[in-house]
């Protein structure tokens, strides 16, 4: 099974984990109870095919085992630890839906705190230049002032932040990534245009980031910031869209152009 069966797969088992709760959840109102027997085994397999993809999020978060025999109900109703058992599958679902929940909050909020600082960026190069007294400064004029001046911008709001980690090998070889956000598992690379560094040389040197990312388990968002202070870039959003097409199951591409 690839990777893109297997996210596929995931949102499917997402769903039917939904369906679950509703199902749980109507039978909790009405008082009523099925078959508490089906629903272990629905979350069950739920639960074992959503921690191929999130183990480290639910990895607490154990099967459900049945009643004992001698504590099923004989009487053709259902016995108080079948109902708790029940309940026990409802509060595990909603734990399950709550967290997965909460973590794609957490990877969107992260990102829109990236876009923010790639957008003011130029505004904070600019404002490094205005000291008092003519002091000296940061000034930005190769990829790596650029990293250095990102890098104590991203400790504003991220704690692990690993400058220059190994990508596995690629084409014979490995690359240093310029920033690996390890919670977030997001990568950060930075471009800075010039006269010979353009439109068809960033092209091609994110081309083979990505296809050097793909085998990265650290690694589920690619966010490339290309500063653009000398506006070379002819059609940054065409440039944008044109590579962020190469995203994957196994990967997402953003592009991140400015100042445009």
């Amino acid at each position: 099974m690839t990777s893109g069966d297997l996210m596929h797969n995931f949102d499917i088992l997402l769903g039917d984990l939904e369906i679950l709760r509703e199902d749980l959840q109507n039978d909790r109102d009405s008082g009523e109870i099925v078959s508490y027997g089906d629903y272990i085994n629905e979350f069950n397999r739920i639960l074992i095919g959503l921690k191929k993809e999130k183990s480290d999020i639910i990895m607490d978060i154990g099967l459900i085992k049945k009643v004992p025999r001698n504590s099923k109900s004989i009487s053709g109703g259902y016995s108080a630890a079948e109902y708790a058992k029940q309940m026990e599958v409802l509060r595990n679902t909603k734990k399950i839906l709550s967290r997965l929940q909460s973590t794609e909050a957490e990877e969107n909020n992260s990102l829109k705190i990236l876009e923010n600082l790639f957008l003011k960026f130029n505004a904070v190069t600019t404002q490094l230049t205005k000291r008092h007294n003519n002091e000296e400064t940061l000034v930005i004029k190769n990829e790596y002032d650029v990293q250095d001046l990102l890098h104590s911008l991203l400790k504003l709001f991220f704690d692990d932040i690993r400058p220059e980690e190994y990508t596995p090998s690629y084409g014979g070889g490995s690359k240093r990534m310029d920033f690996l956000l390890k919670r977030e598992k997001i990568v950060i690379e930075t471009k800075i245009t010039g006269d010979k560094h353009q439109d068809k040389e960033i092209t091609k040197e994110l081309i083979e980031d990505i296809a050097t990312y793909k085998t990265h388990p650290d690694c589920k968002v690619l966010a490339c910031f290309i500063y653009d202070p000398g506006f070379y870039i002819k059609n940054p959003i065409g440039l944008e869209d044109d590579l962020e097409q190469q995203s994957t199951d196994e990967l997402q591409v953003l592009i991140f152009i400015y100042p445009k």
